[in-house]
């Protein structure tokens, strides 16, 4: 009597492969989060893949040898190492895309390619069997009526394929790895006064400034764009209705630096007012390459600034 894999009929287990692709799909699609959700999934990730590609790549067992027990073992233990390749393969190309490493774009990909696999295993199962009337391939069938490589030569490619898979793994990781690092592009932005001590600090700012007179202040602009940007900065003064909408405004200078990643622009600077009146608007924007033609706060990368009385 043949063991239980005999009395299964070939597709059962790529239909199995797919269906439980399709509850992991839904599940991740769904508000399951946390244990339930990895309960589900874990599993998936761990085997489901690598299971339909090592059954795309080696579709039936065809032993020379009855005696031999272990190609069940081995295709499990293809199915893990190629599933967590896939999962690593995946994980790190998706650094190169829109698509941020969540579950929802990682399980769906895994998906499609658990689906392909499987239809490609069902395909080429099918072209094995003759007549398509007697026995079908088994996907861990023991009949001699099988064709094909031996169990020796089987396994000397299952081998190189989870070789290849490792390598293709340590690649795609080497790969990111050599890239620069890649996080939220950003620019800090802040107004900086001195104390009595010479310190710059974020505090202090001039409450009242004399029409005429200068006051000294700084502005700093922190470089976390991971590339070379070029800044220009605007300081405005500017009259403003209870309501916030800007009545009158003034360009008092402008500033521009090329700054490299990682760097950081310290400006320092005086004001002198050439407006008149309680609570104008001292404000600084921030622009990243071209300056527009009227620079405002809602065309600003960035905006800061204080309110001051000129008297």
């Amino acid at each position: 009597m043949g063991r239980w894999s005999d009395a299964l009929p070939a597709t059962v287990d790529l239909l199995a492969a797919v269906g439980y692709t399709a509850v992991v799909l839904l599940a991740t699609l769904s508000s399951l989060d946390g244990v339930s959700l990895a309960a589900i999934a874990l599993p998936f990730l761990l085997f489901v893949p690598g299971y339909a590609v090592v059954a795309s790549l080696f579709p039936t067992r065809n032993p020379e040898y009855e005696n031999h027990r272990l190609i069940t073992t081995e295709r499990i233990l293809y199915s893990v190492v190629a599933s967590i390749c896939l999962a690593i393969i995946v994980g790190v190309n998706l650094e190169f895309t829109p698509w941020p490493i969540r579950p929802t774009p990682v399980v769906t990909t895994l998906a499609i390619v658990t689906v392909v696999a499987a239809v490609i295993a069902w395909y080429r199962r099918r072209q094995r069997t003759p007549t398509g009337l007697g026995q079908p391939s088994m996907p861990f069938g023991n009949s001699r009526a099988a064709s094909g490589s031996s169990d020796g030569e089987g396994i000397q490619l299952g081998t190189i394929v989870v070789g290849v898979a490792i390598l293709v793994t340590f690649a795609s990781v080497m790969l990111v790895a050599a890239q620069p690092q890649r996080g939220e592009a950003y620019t800090e932005f802040g107004l900086l006064t001195q104390n009595e001590t010479g310190d710059l600090e974020a505090g202090g700012y001039p409450e009242q400034i004399t029409m005429g007179e200068s006051e000294q202040m700084y502005f700093t602009v922190t470089n976390h764009e991971m590339e070379t940007t070029e800044y220009v900065v605007v300081v405005q003064l500017a009259r403003t209705a209870p309501t916030g909408e800007v009545i009158e405004r003034t360009r008092l200078d402008s500033y521009n630096n090329r700054t490299a990643a990682g760097d950081r622009w310290l400006q320092r600077h005086t004001v002198t007012p050439v407006l008149e009146g309680e609570r104008l608007r001292l404000t600084y924007l921030l622009y990243r390459g071209r300056l527009p033609d009227q620079p405002t706060t809602e065309n600003a990368y960035r905006e800061t600034h204080i309110w001051v009385d000129i008297t």
